[in-house]
């Protein structure tokens, strides 16, 4: 089983951060952020992410895609905002499938996110910081992902790590082995 803990749009809140790398680090095998942090590549605190270059961290040293292996599974990491994800998941979801991932992790919207798209998990964690849309309440979110062979299961917590249970989801996965 992999464990990874996905946040973004942080939009320079670097407290935030810190914070969930302390309480995460050591309970995830990967921790991984989709952009906007508005924080420079070379920041120490940054090496504990796979990170990627948001909309507003063209300047900061990000590649603007990653595609990562972590137990087994293909991570492709992303802002989206070069995919279009405010109008459309398709050019995203294209992407995804040409890189063979089996996660697709995305921020730019600000609101979370999460379903299986031709057997890849599409996941957004909303903004940590900036939340919009129909969970704006919560005050800001993160995802943590399990994968095994046959399922994701997708948690999302608020900034002070407390699961909020009522957008816990499980999605069958195709058998593979990790």
């Amino acid at each position: 089983m992999t464990k990874a803990l996905i946040v973004s749009d942080n939009h320079g809140d670097r407290a935030i951060l810190e914070q969930l790398v302390d309480r995460w680090k050591e309970k995830v095998d990967l921790m991984v952020h989709c952009g906007d942090s508005e924080i420079p590549s070379s920041d120490s605190l940054m090496q504990s992410f796979v990170r990627v270059a948001g909309n507003n961290d063209w300047h900061l040293g990000y590649d603007p895609d990653q595609l990562v292996l972590a137990g087994g599974a293909r991570f492709l990491v992303t802002h989206g905002h070069n995919y279009g994800v405010n109008s459309s998941m398709t050019p995203l979801m294209l992407k995804g499938k040409a890189v063979g991932a089996d996660v697709v992790c995305f921020g730019h919207t600000h609101q979370l996110f999460a379903a299986v798209e031709r057997g890849m998990l599409m996941i957004n964690p909303g903004s940590i910081s900036l939340p919009r849309g129909q969970h704006v309440g919560i005050g800001g979110t993160f995802a943590v992902v399990e994968l095994s062979p046959r399922s994701f299961t997708v948690d999302f917590y608020d900034r002070h790590s407390r699961r909020q249970p009522q957008l816990h989801r499980e999605f069958p996965r195709e058998e593979r082995e990790l």
